[in-house]
């Protein structure tokens, strides 16, 4: 995949960090879990959950029909032109998803591009820290082209 397709992953310094992760060689991955209350339950298996990204990755596709009698939607918008995803989990994006795809016989996104995080003081802005910083504010503040272009540049 990555040399058939050299810009599928984006930035470079993201394309890298993802052949060194490969080239380090690739072993098998277990989807599931012991120890943990939370997951999707194995069926059969009252000791294990899924991961819950293997559940989140699937819905990429589920979401637009896919496995079931309407797949009109995932015949006309997959694969994805473009897969914006954060840095952190940009290995489950480009190595675990697209395994899972070409598996199953199904197209990959066209291209990927793993952003970084927006920080605050110093700390990745986030839901769960409570420093987000609600965009209608900064419009309201700076103006659409001026958060346009920050946002953008950052």
């Amino acid at each position: 995949l990555y040399e058939q397709c050299p810009d599928f992953v984006a930035p470079a310094s993201r394309r890298n960090e993802v052949l060194g992760f490969v080239k380090g060689g690739l072993r098998d991955l277990s989807i599931s879990r012991t120890g943990f209350g939370w997951g999707v339950p194995v069926p059969g298996d009252d000791d294990h959950v899924m991961y819950v990204w293997i559940d989140a990755l699937a819905n990429y596709i589920s979401a637009l029909g896919y496995g079931s009698e309407k797949e009109e939607d995932f015949d006309k918008y997959w694969p994805a032109g473009l897969h914006v995803v954060g840095k952190d989990i940009l290995r489950f994006h480009a190595i675990y998803w697209p395994a899972f795809l070409m598996a199953a016989g199904i197209d990959v996104p066209k291209r990927l591009f793993a952003h970084g995080w927006w920080t605050k003081d110093g700390e990745k802005i986030s839901k769960s820290l409570g420093n987000v910083i609600d965009p209608v504010e900064l419009v309201e503040k700076y103006g659409t082209d001026q958060t346009r272009f920050f946002l953008m540049a950052e």
